[in-house]
């Protein structure tokens, strides 16, 4: 069973021929082709290991249809790597609990105002 599982989209044709070759050196990592057959994406092949995407972007900022892709597909992360892939942007979602015990009002509100 693969420790992960690996989807390209939107790369240009040299950064992927280059992770390719060396994510095939890796037999713990499953290359999914194509990246709509992803099994967060709700294709439904039993895959339980963790899952990415590698994209490739100008800046730094998810577009809205992928940040509605990550929303959609929780366990998902996303590597955006720059046009020159020097560098990379990981997103993923997060969930965060915070437990307030014997809570008051002033408990309450400071949660609330604090930023997302």
């Amino acid at each position: 069973m693969p420790s992960a599982r690996i989807a390209f989209a939107g790369l240009s044709p040299l950064c992927e021929q280059i992770l390719r070759a060396g994510l095939a050196r890796r037999p713990d990592i499953e290359l999914v082709t194509p990246w709509t057959r992803l099994s967060s994406l709700g294709t439904p092949d039993g895959a339980t290991a963790p899952e990415t995407l590698l994209i490739e972007l100008e800046r730094p900022h998810l577009p809205p249809a992928l940040r509605a892709l990550l929303s959609a597909a929780a366990s998902l992360r996303i590597v955006a790597l720059s046009p020159d892939a020097r560098s990379a942007t990981v997103f993923r979602l997060v969930e965060e609990r915070t437990f307030l015990f014997d809570c008051e009002a002033q408990d309450l509100c400071s949660v609330l105002d604090s930023p997302v």
